[in-house]
């Protein structure tokens, strides 16, 4: 890792839908080994769903220096199907709960590959055993969104080793309900408030309906778009209505192959709104001994942002810590 890198965070990355205890113990094992290198705070991690979060709290644990992780704890809009709000109950309840909450409803073959509804409420109870047992963590709530554009994939979710499915299969034409994503979405929000936590957000076409939940939780100190691909409106918005309390995140991944949006995105932004993150499986990476193609991604977009804005790692730095509530 470079100095440069070593300046600036990756404010949003995660682990691979496959990954597995396994892959956990042997990240560990290399990020304990070269630990000196990375700074504080360095690995902002996403979780998804009822399996990542597990698996973070496990990294988490192995970890010699777990301050260099800030953990995010959520559900991503792609998993928000596999949770229910209200009670389970009959023994048609996963048939129900499923029909419910994707359109079409799901077929015979799709349901049986769909694992059975798992409760919010014990979910969220999880993520704050976990937080509970770490009095001096530093985290966050993400992933969480919407999406109008996600259809489920074949084998019911992504990371499902039940019924494995390559990612180049095609997806089911059924989609999740945008109603039961903003409950899934809500529930979050309501923890974030509660707990007076940063929230890292995803959405695709649905910004509206993205602000306007934001806007009903006033504790949320700040507020994450995560590889903002939004309307330059959008952006206008939150910034007038947000100011300080936003910040807008790009990844080479998603944004450095738009560069005339990244370029008219930029041109409205402070260097005080910024973030670079990775939006990448880092166990992917670190594990085949691929740490350079790693970080490359955070290179890449480090440089596009400093010829569009003269951004430089200092004040990247400078926005990593406001956005995670630590003082200069």
């Amino acid at each position: 890792m470079n100095s440069t890198i070593q300046q600036i965070s990756d404010s949003h990355c995660h682990l691979n839908p496959e990954c597995t205890p396994e892959d956990v113990d042997k990240l560990a094992e290399i990020l304990n080994h070269d630990s000196e290198q990375f700074p504080k705070h360095f690995f902002h991690i996403m979780t998804t769903n009822h399996i990542d979060l597990n698996l973070l709290d496990k990294l988490l644990d192995q970890l010699d220096c777990p301050g260099i992780v800030v953990p995010y704890f959520g559900i991503h809009p792609w998993f928000c199907h596999l949770f229910y709000i209200d009670k389970s109950e009959g023994d048609d309840f996963k048939s129900r709960h499923y029909s419910s909450v994707m359109l079409p409803p799901p077929s015979e073959a799709l349901l049986e590959m769909l694992p059975d509804p798992i409760s919010i409420t014990q979910h969220i109870s999880k993520i704050r055993e976990i937080i509970a047992k770490r009095p001096e963590l530093v985290y966050g709530i993400g992933e969480i969104g919407v999406d109008k554009l996600f259809r489920i994939p074949s084998n019911g979710f992504y990371g499902n080793l039940k019924y494995p499915c390559d990612q180049s299969a095609p997806l089911a034409p059924n989609r999740v309900i945008l109603s039961h994503q903003v409950k899934i979405f809500s529930e979050f929000l309501k923890l974030a408030n509660e707990l007076k936590k940063q929230v890292s957000l995803h959405c695709v076409k649905g910004h509206g309906v993205l602000y306007d939940e934001v806007a009903k939780h006033k504790d949320i100190p700040v507020v994450i778009l995560h590889s903002y691909t939004g309307s330059l409106d959008t952006v206008k918005m939150w910034i007038k209505k947000c100011k300080s309390r936003v910040f807008f995140s790009f990844s080479n991944y998603i944004n450095g192959e738009k560069y005339e949006m990244l370029t008219k995105i930029v041109q409205l932004l402070e260097p005080t709104h910024i973030l670079t993150e990775t939006d990448m499986p880092i166990d992917k990476f670190f594990n085949s001994d691929n740490s350079q193609g790693y970080y490359m991604h955070l290179q890449g977009i480090l440089q596009k942002l400093s010829d569009l804005k003269s951004v430089n790692p200092q004040q990247i730095h400078e926005n990593v810590l406001y956005s995670i509530g630590i003082p200069k």
